[in-house]
């Protein structure tokens, strides 16, 4: 079903504009990179559905509502209307569904409806949904050892890890996920799937490179986001299903959801995928699966995807769950929020959550007001805690408008994210 591409060297258009392994996610490249992946990475194909759902259309005039505009600090320093913000946050694309009907759907130059975007850590929620439905028809449990699971990491700091502590992001692995430094762990792991030029001193594949991750810590405790969690979650998934992340992509959401487009997935130079951001796709199917996620699991045709329970869960969590996510160190900034399933849930009311990426990729579910959101960007940095204020305010007015809800988005709200 998946085939690998053979993009070895770089391809002559990404020749053309000077794109380099060591640049290719830096502006000004990005902003061609990220919709022209399988031209800069090698990547496996993942097939639209045999039954696409198309999207119902009602369309209104949302984009000239006003938004507030934030400084890094959390502060408002003016207002704007919401093209303006899209237009200054390097936006590629921006849809929004109110009861699942598509109300406003907006593209960058370089963008059409049919063009595939990276989502960089929007996959990892792709990879938690999966998780949680292979639990779900007993192929793998919460309380399942990774070294039970996968014997490669029995010597690793994952060994006596549970799936649900790596679901949660509370292992006690060390991994340092701090962006621009050449010598962190989430950057020698890109060296490891070559999303970077090899280097000599780190392993040439992806489970190679998780095998020599340790443990500093107690498994279940506090929270701290690294997205070496998520490659080893999906390659429990793999060995629970006994096949490739892509093929489990097709046929447990891209299939059931009504996928209306091929995706496809970077993987490393042995094929295996990079669950942790890997993902390419079209933003009216980002748009399918965040109505999937709002219908708890539910395709609007009424075709199962994911588990029941995952939406509840995953907005519930537990008291155990948010004291973990209170005394991390990591740079979340979202005061009584939590995170589960791989998951963002920014606000204690726990009726929003959301799915977020590098570079500013952004999908937003908020129940109450029954919208759904996706915004692709590609911003010139990993993090850009202005441009994400403004970004979630944008969504959360819209909400507001659609949904005759309250305006939630608040300097406190969120400061930093992946």
């Amino acid at each position: 079903m998946t085939g690998l591409a053979t993009i070895h060297p770089l391809s002559p258009g990404a020749h053309e504009r000077g794109v380099t392994l060591d640049n290719w996610a830096e502006p000004p490249q990005n902003r061609w990179t990220f919709l022209h992946l399988d031209e800069v990475l090698a990547t496996v194909r993942i097939p639209a559905s045999s039954r696409p759902e198309p999207l119902a259309v009602d369309m209104a005039p949302l984009t000239d509502l006003v938004s507030p505009r934030y400084e890094p600090t959390g502060r408002i320093v003016g207002h704007a209307p919401i093209w303006k913000v899209l237009a200054e946050t390097f936006t590629d694309a921006f849809l929004v569904l109110h009861h699942g009907r598509l109300k406003t759907e907006s593209y960058a130059e370089s963008m059409t409806a049919s063009t595939r975007h990276l989502l960089m850590s929007v996959t990892k929620t792709v990879v938690g949904v999966i998780a949680n439905a292979l639990v779900d028809e007993g192929l793998l449990g919460f309380h399942d050892r990774v070294g039970d699971v996968i014997p490669q990491l029995r010597q690793s700091g994952f060994a006596g890890a549970t799936v649900r502590d790596i679901l949660d992001m509370r292992s006690g692995v060390r991994f340092s996920e701090t962006y621009h430094d050449p010598d962190a762990d989430v950057y020698r792991m890109e060296h490891a799937i070559h999303w970077r030029t090899p280097r000599a001193d780190v392993p040439t594949t992806l489970h190679d490179f998780l095998a020599t991750l340790p443990q500093e810590r107690e498994h279940g405790g506090t929270f701290h986001y690294r997205s070496s969690e998520t490659n080893v979650l999906a390659w429990l998934c793999e060995r629970a299903a006994g096949t490739d992340l892509a093929t489990l992509i097709h046929e447990m959401v891209w299939e059931p959801m009504g996928a209306e487009d091929e995706a496809a997935i970077t993987v490393d130079s042995v094929g295996t995928a990079v669950g942790d951001g890997g993902m390419c796709a079209t933003a009216r199917d980002v748009a399918r699966f965040a109505e999937m996620l709002r219908h708890s699991g539910i395709s609007p045709s009424g075709r199962k995807v994911g588990p029941s329970w995952f939406t509840t869960d995953t907005l519930l969590g537990t008291e155990d769950l948010r004291t973990a996510f209170a005394e991390t160190s990591s740079p979340t900034g979202m005061p009584g929020g939590h995170y589960r399933n791989q998951v963002w849930v920014p606000f204690p009311d726990r009726t929003t959550f959301l799915a977020l990426g590098i570079h500013g990729q952004m999908v937003y579910v908020n129940q109450r007001a029954a919208v759904t959101g996706v915004k692709l960007s590609t911003w010139p940095t990993a993090r850009n805690a202005a441009y994400f204020y403004d970004s979630l305010a944008a969504f959360e007015i819209v909400a507001a408008h659609l949904g005759k809800t309250h305006f939630a988005a608040h300097p406190a709200a969120i400061r930093e994210h992946r």
